[in-house]
C-alpha cells in the first residue's frame, strides 16, 4: 500500500512540474527574439559637450561625426566595437602674464580626432525586446589634435589616452540590414599644462596651481547612427 502511495505521489509530481514547464509566454507572442548574428557598420553624428578643465584651454563641444564597427564574439552577448571620430571645436587662447578679466586673447577652431576600440554588452544577451538592443560600451582609445604648432602661450593639447563608457539602444527589426542606433558616450582624457601656465607674475594670478600639470576633463557625445547590417542572419 506504501509503495503504491508513492508511487502515485511520484507520478503526480512529475505530471504538475510538466504542466508548471507550459506555463508562460508563448514563443510566438514573446517580446523577445533571437538576434541575428551580423556585422554593423554605423554612420555617426551628433553633438559633444566638452569639459571644462581648470585653466579653460581645452578645446570645447561642438558637432562630432564619424564612423562605428561592431562585430560579435561568437557566441558570446559581446561585441568587438572600433569607432573614428571627427569633432569641431574651438578653444581660447589663453596669455598667461595678463589679469584673469584680460587673459583670453582669441578664440579658434580646433578639430579633435579620436579613434577607440572597445567591447559592447547586449544587455539582454543575444535576444532584443520588442526589437531594442539596449547595450553598455567600455574601452579605450586616444583623442589627438594633429597639430604640432603652439600658440604664444606654448599650450599644446597633443595626442591624450582617454578611457571611455558608454550606453546605446538600437532598433533591430528582423530581416533588415538597415536600422538605426542612439549613444551616449564619456571620454575621460587630461589636457596638458605648458610651464607658463605656472609660472608667476608680479600681481597676476598664476593660470593654475604651481603643481598642477594636467587637468582631466570629460566629453559627453550623444549620437543618432544610421547602421547597416552584413553578414549571416
Amino acid at each position: 500500500m506504501t509503495a503504491r502511495v508513492l508511487v502515485a505521489a511520484a507520478l503526480l509530481l512529475v505530471s504538475s512540474a510538466s504542466l508548471v514547464a507550459q506555463v508562460g509566454t508563448v514563443p510566438a507572442n514573446s517580446p523577445f527574439r533571437d538576434l541575428e548574428k551580423r556585422q554593423d557598420v554605423t554612420l555617426l553624428i551628433g553633438p559633444s559637450f566638452g569639459g571644462r578643465d581648470k585653466a579653460g584651454a581645452a578645446p570645447r563641444g561642438g558637432v562630432a561625426i564619424g564612423v562605428r564597427y561592431d562585430v560579435p564574439l561568437g557566441g558570446s552577448p559581446l561585441s568587438f566595437t572600433s569607432a573614428i571620430m571627427r569633432q569641431s571645436s574651438t578653444r581660447d587662447i589663453l596669455q598667461p602674464g595678463l589679469p584673469p578679466a584680460s587673459r583670453i586673447g582669441g578664440t579658434v577652431s580646433q578639430a579633435l580626432y579620436m579613434l577607440d576600440a572597445a567591447l559592447t554588452l547586449r544587455v539582454a544577451g543575444n535576444k532584443s525586446w520588442r526589437s531594442l538592443v539596449p547595450s553598455i560600451t567600455g574601452g579605450v582609445g586616444m583623442v589627438t589634435d594633429f597639430k604640432e604648432v603652439t600658440d604664444s602661450s606654448r599650450f599644446r593639447f597633443g595626442t591624450r589616452f582617454s578611457p571611455l563608457v558608454g550606453f546605446g539602444l538600437k532598433f533591430a527589426p528582423q530581416r533588415s540590414r538597415w536600422t538605426v542606433r542612439a549613444d551616449m558616450t564619456n571620454r575621460l582624457y587630461s589636457v596638458p599644462y605648458p610651464a607658463s601656465f605656472r609660472d608667476s607674475t608680479p600681481n597676476v594670478p598664476r593660470v593654475v596651481g604651481v603643481n598642477t600639470k594636467n587637468s582631466w576633463t570629460r566629453n559627453t557625445m550623444l549620437t543618432l547612427g544610421l547602421v547597416r547590417q552584413f553578414g549571416r542572419r
